[in-house]
């Protein structure tokens, strides 16, 4: 019994202790390579202090040990909703407008190979002199063409049939 009160006037004399020596605040530094570090005592004028700044992580009521239950993709009642025959008149503006860009990116790719001749394009006029500004443009163009084909994939897979 004796050693527990021991004890126990150790953890009241640590606590007391602790208490005294209280830090100045709660100070941010920067080093020179932009790491932060979080520190009680400012080290001088890399450090800020930062007072006020109260972290809180969010309560649960969920009993320990419990997992929180997924919520389902079901928006509350309270959200807006809209009709089906305005939403079936959206989707179909919405696939009519990607449609246009689809051909439109198609239209842009066929003109691109066309100029881009399988990799040898016609030099212009300021380009038969200069072959490093012919071989920018050659570069320019089958970046384009890589560009434009990755488009049309991306609008191909925003049309595909499971969405409307």
């Amino acid at each position: 019994m004796r050693r527990n009160l021991s004890f126990l006037g150790f953890l009241v004399l640590a606590c007391a202790g602790h208490a005294a020596v209280q830090p100045d605040g709660i100070y941010l530094c920067v080093d020179a390579d932009g790491h932060k570090t979080y520190q009680n005592s400012s080290d001088g004028g890399s450090c800020r202090r930062i007072d006020g700044v109260v972290a809180t992580i969010p309560s649960s009521d969920l009993p320990r040990g419990a997992r929180p239950v997924p919520r389902s993709g079901i928006a509350p009642a309270s959200f807006p909703r809209v009709d089906a025959s305005t939403q079936r008149l959206r989707d179909s503006d919405r696939r009519r407008i990607l449609e246009e860009e689809l051909h439109s990116e198609e239209d842009r790719l066929a003109r691109l190979q066309v100029e881009f001749n399988h990799g040898q394009p016609q030099p212009a006029g300021d380009e038969i002199a200069d072959a490093s500004r012919y071989r920018e443009r050659v570069q320019r163009l089958y970046e384009d063409i890589e560009r434009s084909q990755g488009n049309i994939a991306s609008l191909r897979r925003e049309l595909t049939p499971f969405r409307y």
